[in-house]
């Protein structure tokens, strides 16, 4: 039972780490997803004019309204600029991978989803259950599985948190891979609190 134990905790472990390195968003196509959207929205706008622009790299783009060229200052090639800006405004899909809604995921509490809050009711579970609060651990580790599915309630995120307008929104399209890791690591971890229920009862 002992490795049993120590078997399910390391494939729980394993399934969390898997998680936040997929997907587990995936949002409908938006302009706004589109990665020159940032960049070129402004710039290709025929009274602007750039004295610096990145091309996709990591300089800086600074662009300006100019009704004509400021005498004694070099602008960017406009045409190298259009065409770098191509289809900047085609819709594209996007992901948001599980790091991303480990650190942030909180914030759902403005959207009406509390899931991710299944993480550290986890933890109290596992915690519990090592002190041998056997129904408490067994009560958080259920209640966290219920709450992680909590996540099907979702249908939109705040492109910024300037606003929850729904102009502002950007809408999923399905939850991925990762959240289906996590889901079956608060699963595993749920087992585990089991197995120690069951050690504890003198069952090894």
């Amino acid at each position: 039972m002992r490795k049993s134990k120590k078997y399910v905790l390391i494939a729980g472990f394993g399934l969390f780490v898997g998680a936040l390195f997929s997907p587990g968003i995936v949002f409908k196509p938006d302009a706004r997803a589109n990665p020159k959207a940032g960049e070129c929205a402004f710039a290709v706008q025929d009274n602007v004019m750039c004295d610096s622009f990145s091309f996709g790299g990591f300089g800086m783009t600074r662009c300006e309204r100019v009704e004509v060229k400021t005498s004694g200052k070099t602008f960017v090639d406009k045409r190298k600029i259009l065409d770098y800006c191509q289809g900047w405004d085609t819709p594209v899909a996007s992901a948001e991978y599980g790091y991303r809604i480990l650190l942030m995921g909180f914030l759902g509490v403005f959207v009406g989803v509390f899931a991710w809050f299944a993480n550290p009711l986890m933890v109290v579970a596992l915690l519990l259950s090592k002190f041998k609060k056997r129904l408490a651990s067994t009560i958080f580790s259920i209640f966290s599985i219920a709450l992680g599915l909590q996540s099907y309630a979702l249908k939109a995120v705040p492109f910024n948190e300037s606003t929850m307008d729904s102009r502002n929104l950007h809408f999923v399209d399905h939850l991925d891979r990762g959240f289906y890791l996590w889901m079956a690591s608060l699963v595993v971890f749920s087992a585990y609190c089991f197995l120690i229920i069951k050690t504890q009862d003198g069952v090894d």
